[in-house]
């Protein structure tokens, strides 16, 4: 809606031409956002069906058209169908230590059902295969990547083979001294969801008392000199009634600052989006010009996350 969807058809969106996901479904798609990019399913992690996902990706792009065009996560691409990729995610388990209001991930007993399995091996095919190298985007996603059983291994293999650009989410309850050498190498971002600037509404928000820990790690993060006050980005997902107020995020951009972090990244609970996002309401629109203001004001790089990105433009449209 608050993008020119004219010729969607005739071009082909970024997440599926350039990206790869292995989910906790144990399943492996294309759009990290969209599940109907499926080229494998009920994936066990033994053997990697290389020419299935190309032969499957190209089908998919071919056909895509009518799931795109009122996406609102649709990003161009301009690169020709090829199997080289921007971005690999690994997100095959989910399972972290909170329960985070605004997250509807499998739980460790779903994750048991699915028959986890290590996915260094399909790493390596993807690698000897030609889909990844040193300048492909690797991306711990979703729930803490350090609960990965395979987590250290995975990391320090990436670090040996010279991968450029990796992207870590976790909570921050385990020091993990992979992360460590991983930001220290200037090649990993860490993403904190703390979500607050204070105990209070952490433990509102992640519905367990674990503030001082994760406070704890991250000042072990940050005990060094830069990169890690640039590699160490804290989030912050507006969660309807909770903190989804401009004090809120004051004091979070005030404990950011005060850690002496660069970076920060603002997000919204998907399912408070998917209520609002066809009638923004003023305050949220308000918070977003707010989070701008005082990220520059205090030398803090703000990024918004692809829904917030959208009430921002939405903003600027407005103008």
């Amino acid at each position: 809606m608050f993008f020119n969807k004219q010729n969607r058809k005739k071009s082909v969106c970024t997440y599926l031409n350039n990206s790869l996901v292995f989910d906790s479904n144990n399943e492996i798609h294309l759009c990290p956002y969209k599940k109907f990019s499926k080229v494998i399913e009920n994936y066990n992690g033994i053997w990697l069906d290389t020419d299935k996902i190309e032969k499957s990706k190209e089908n998919i792009i071919n056909n895509c058209s009518n799931e795109c065009v009122n996406c609102n996560y649709y990003k161009p691409s301009n690169k020709k169908l090829g199997k080289k990729l921007e971005c690999l995610y690994l997100a095959n388990w989910h399972y972290c230590y909170v329960n985070c209001s605004y997250c509807d991930m499998p739980k460790e007993e779903d994750l048991i059902k699915a028959k986890h399995y290590d996915v260094m091996p399909s790493i390596q095919t993807l690698i000897d295969k030609g889909f990844v190298d040193k300048k492909t985007k690797i991306i711990f996603d979703c729930g803490d990547a350090t609960v990965h059983p395979e987590f250290d291994k995975i990391l320090f293999f990436l670090m040996n083979f010279g991968t450029e650009d990796i992207a870590i989410n976790t909570p921050a309850f385990r020091y993990c001294e992979s992360v460590a050498q991983a930001i220290a190498n200037n090649v990993a971002e860490v993403i904190i969801p703390l979500d607050a600037g204070c105990p209070y509404i952490y433990e509102k928000i992640k519905g367990i008392n674990k503030y001082d820990v994760a406070m704890g790690t991250i000042k072990r993060y940050l005990s060094f000199e830069e990169p890690y006050q640039i590699r160490v980005i804290f989030k912050f997902t507006i969660v309807r009634g909770i903190n989804d107020n401009q004090k809120e995020i004051l004091d979070w951009y005030i404990l950011s600052r005060d850690l002496g972090l660069k970076k920060l990244l603002l997000d919204i609970d998907i399912k408070f989006f998917n209520e609002i996002k066809n009638s923004i309401p003023q305050y949220l629109k308000d918070i977003v010009i707010f989070s701008k203001n005082i990220s520059s004001y205090n030398n803090l790089e703000i990024k918004f996350s692809p829904r917030l990105d959208i009430i921002y433009k939405s903003i600027k449209n407005q103008r």
